[in-house]
């Protein structure tokens, strides 16, 4: 009804597509709602549930911007635009939509390996049909809308039925990377958009989800304990503990040092945002003893592992992590689940080479690539299963 009482309004679409040359699906829509035009990008609205449902197609948190959104169907192989380049129309009601005029098509088309279209609802269907189905020369498989008017479709029958996006596309697999060219394409990242914070939000994040899918079906699960040390692997520890924190997943985060006394950048500033916003059912435990460590551990069934990352390639762990890593050893040989960040802590991804204490993770969440050491030596006995996390378009960098 509050739409019917709005004026028909002459509406230029003016977001570019999502796309490139590997892309082998296209995704449609009719046109951006007034809430999409406010936030430049497609499927803006906060209830609309197409990111939503994407990221639950490739098991994936749900991305938080424009740029981790347009990395996410990159990363899969997905063109996304809009039927319609302009349009008379009445709020974002497609029923009141008159003097539709269509998107060049081509512009995708001709660039890329386009396989099958989608138009998600169907509006975009009858109006591709209409105005672009003869010049695109492919056929259009009409998906429900995600719209959260379309109330009669949960999320979990709406994922089912855009499955067949999925299945269209080629998944790529991420090449096995010395940890030196990992570190070479971390700075290739940035240098393509995407900085080493903005990384580690999303390394924590995915480290986060995969401890939260983890926990499901636990009996008693209440909070989780993260060990973070002093670098950039502690820093996804602290991400990772912010973002369960404001999924309702109470955190111990345990630290050696204070969030202000860390020095290596971003993960400082990751501890100082990440232990400013804990609520009162968190808590930042600092410089335990390896008793106290012992304690916590015994009481949570599941405990991330963030403490040494990749540079790690010593024989022995220094304290006090050696102590702590003894005890998550023990916690888990009690039936604690053990997620570890990047690679288990005193375990050399580049070698698979154990130290004397070395994690033992039931569950290691990889960033971006898998390493050689993930498999190699110790490795396999350390790792436990390896999710290889992908915060990164990296396709045309590899």
């Amino acid at each position: 009804m509050k739409d019917c009482a709005q004026p028909l309004q002459h509406i230029e679409h003016g977001i570019p597509p999502v796309f490139d040359e590997r892309s082998e699906v296209l995704v449609l829509g009719t046109m951006p709602s007034p809430k999409s035009r406010e936030a430049a990008f497609f499927y803006g609205h906060p209830q609309n549930r197409f990111w939503r449902v994407v990221a639950a197609l490739f098991d994936e948190p749900v991305p938080e911007d424009n740029a981790e959104r347009a990395d996410l169907l990159l990363r899969h192989h997905i063109a996304l635009w809009d039927v319609l380049e302009s349009c008379d129309i009445r709020g974002a009601s497609d029923a009141s939509i008159a003097n539709a005029r269509p998107n060049d098509l081509s512009r995708v088309l001709e660039k890329a390996s386009v396989r099958r279209v989608f138009c998600t609802g169907a509006a975009a269907g009858r109006y591709y049909a209409k105005l672009c189905a003869v010049a695109s020369g492919l056929p259009a498989s009409v998906l429900p809308s995600p719209s959260p008017a379309n109330a009669a479709w949960s999320l979990p029958r709406l994922v089912e039925a855009y499955r067949p996006v999925a299945d269209a596309v080629t998944p790529f697999t991420p090449p096995v990377l010395e940890v030196p060219q990992v570190v070479a394409l971390e700075q290739a990242i940035a240098e393509a958009g995407t900085p080493l914070d903005a990384l580690m939000r999303r390394a924590g994040r995915f480290l986060a989800f995969e401890a939260r899918k983890a926990l499901e079906g636990v009996e008693g699960a209440e909070e989780i304990v993260i060990l973070c040390g002093n670098g950039n692997n502690g820093g996804d520890g602290w991400v990772a503990g912010e973002y369960l924190d404001a999924w309702g997943v109470p955190v111990r985060i345990v630290t050696a040092k204070a969030p202000e006394e860390l020095t290596a950048e971003p993960a400082r500033a990751a501890a100082l945002q990440a232990a400013a916003s804990l609520s009162a059912c968190s808590q930042v435990v600092l410089a335990p003893t390896d008793a106290e460590v012992a304690a916590l551990l015994e009481a949570a069934p599941l405990a991330i592992d963030a403490l040494l990352g990749t540079g790690f390639a010593y024989d022995t762990v220094k304290a006090p992590f050696d102590g702590w890593i003894r005890a998550l050893n023990a916690a888990c040989e009690c039936g604690m689940l053990v997620v570890a960040a990047d690679v288990p802590s005193g375990l050399s991804a580049q070698t698979g080479r154990a130290a004397k204490d070395a994690v033992r993770a039931d569950l290691t969440v990889t960033m971006i690539v898998p390493k050689p050491g993930l498999a190699a030596g110790d490795g396999a006995a350390h790792c436990g299963r390896v999710v290889v996390a992908p915060i990164a378009y990296i396709e045309p960098l590899v």
